[in-house]
């Protein structure tokens, strides 16, 4: 037979394959509309990272600029969007211009949906020791975002439609952050810096994820400072020495320029720190409550 441990691994599994499944639906609705024109002034959001890195190598004073077409721009209609992520995520997407800007949001896209299956395996090694409810809704939250009530997939896991459709690089972001999650609870701090650095194009995620981080990190409390700093540092401060990229992606973040309202696929990664950290809290909370019973059960029977 069955132990209670077997079975909560085997439902928590299931929950996590149904979840993919329905991820993969998703990508494949939003891999679909990625090759359509989606908005009627601008190219998807993927324009804005193609863009920023064909700028960094051919006219990287003008990465902030504006999406209009400057010389020597890579011509994408109907007009590419403004970058917007700090400099040197252009480092780890500039591979990406060996192909043509469509093959490239197509590959762009699988990569970010095989992201979702690296998030599966983070959360599930988060969670498997924890309630199964907790770990149900974990699941849920990181590889789906539901965010409306709808029998159109498209609705229901609009943060993942969006961001397939629109190439967004908030799919991937979530899948780097629960990663450092995952080696912060592992133990790992260098990997998990590393992880923290890369992920970190979006500060906001970052912040979000930092009490986590660091209630995890907190055997190797100073590791992970250490690396975390060195590896933001190591990945940024070069570019104040080229062209000044560094200094304009301060001095666009401070006029609030580069600053964008939240969209569906925000949630994505925010989401998922959001409710992991909640999650954690009660699970907490609920570890106490039973070591007390524990403690009390033990001290009657002491006295009995």
């Amino acid at each position: 037979m069955l132990t209670i441990a077997e079975h909560k691994k085997k439902i928590l599994l299931t929950v996590i394959l149904v979840a993919l499944a329905l991820n993969a639906y998703t990508f494949s609705l939003g891999y679909s509309a990625a090759s359509q024109p989606i908005l009627e002034e601008y190219a998807n959001d993927f324009s804005a990272y193609y863009i920023g890195a064909w700028r960094l190598f051919h006219n990287p004073a003008q990465i902030y600029a504006p999406g209009n077409y400057l010389p020597g721009d890579y011509v994408i209609e109907p007009t590419p969007q403004i970058f917007k992520y700090t400099p040197s995520f252009l480092v780890f997407f500039s591979p990406l211009l060996a192909l043509s800007y469509q093959d490239a949001l197509n590959l762009f896209n699988i990569v970010q949906f095989l992201s979702v299956f690296a998030s599966a395996f983070f959360v599930y090694k988060l969670v498997k020791d924890k309630n199964l409810l907790l770990g149900c809704i974990a699941v849920i939250a990181v590889l789906l975002v539901p965010t409306a009530l709808s029998l159109d997939a498209r609705i229901i896991f609009q943060g993942y439609y969006w961001g397939y459709s629109m190439g967004n690089a908030h799919i991937i972001q979530a899948s780097l952050i629960v990663g450092a999650l995952y080696f912060a609870f592992a133990k790992k701090p260098w990997v998990c810096a590393f992880l923290v650095a890369v992920s970190s194009f979006d500060p906001r995620v970052t912040l979000l994820a930092l009490p986590l981080l660091v209630w995890y990190s907190r055997q190797t409390l100073c590791k992970f400072i250490i690396g975390s700093i060195g590896f933001i540092v190591a990945f940024n401060v070069p570019f104040f020495f080229y062209q000044n990229i560094g200094l304009t992606f301060l001095q666009e973040e401070v006029r609030g320029s580069i600053i964008s309202q939240m969209y569906a696929y925000d949630w994505v990664p925010l989401l998922s720190v959001a409710v992991l950290t909640l999650i954690e809290v009660v699970h907490i909370i609920i570890s106490k409550k039973d070591l007390k019973c524990i403690l009390k059960q033990a001290f009657s029977r002491l006295l009995m």
